[in-house]
């Protein structure tokens, strides 16, 4: 009988592992192009246009729009920029946008955006919610 509830309890567990783990490396990647990004400095940039295309392997390729932006570094020289982050609207031409450029080299520069896989964040919530409540209600009923 014992390991029975053992087993009802470590099912449920190793589902609230499991959600956490998926969790945490859907948000590493965020994590990381933030610690990246230190240092960067923030402008204002004109939208020029918007490049279409695909974002990942599993993007449909519809849709999905880089705004292609100009700006000026902190000595006032102009910079051409591509943003290396799709979305699904087209920025409108002729808007202000924020950006981040590297002080060290201004060719470089992106959008300051926080970006998640949302497939993977969406599965390992529900695996841990999944997970804490069958585990909740197997330790409440068996201990």
């Amino acid at each position: 009988m014992d390991s029975i509830v053992a087993l009802f309890l470590a099912v449920p567990a190793l589902f609230l592992v499991a959600g956490l783990i998926v969790i945490a490396v859907s948000l590493a990647g965020s994590f990381r192009r933030r610690y990246a990004l230190r240092g960067w400095v923030p402008a204002q940039a004109l939208v020029t246009g918007n490049l279409r295309g695909v974002d990942g392997p599993a993007s449909n390729g519809l849709n999905r729009f880089a705004p292609s932006y100009e700006f000026q570094d902190s000595h006032g020289l102009r910079w051409l920029g591509q943003s290396d982050v799709y979305g699904p609207e087209q920025e409108i031409i002729g808007t202000r946008i924020p950006v981040l450029y590297n002080p060290a080299n201004p060719a470089e520069s992106t959008r300051p955006v926080f970006v998640i896989s949302r497939g993977s964040l969406s599965v390992g919530l529900i695996l841990a919610i999944f997970g804490a409540g069958g585990t909740a209600m197997f330790a409440a009923v068996f201990l």
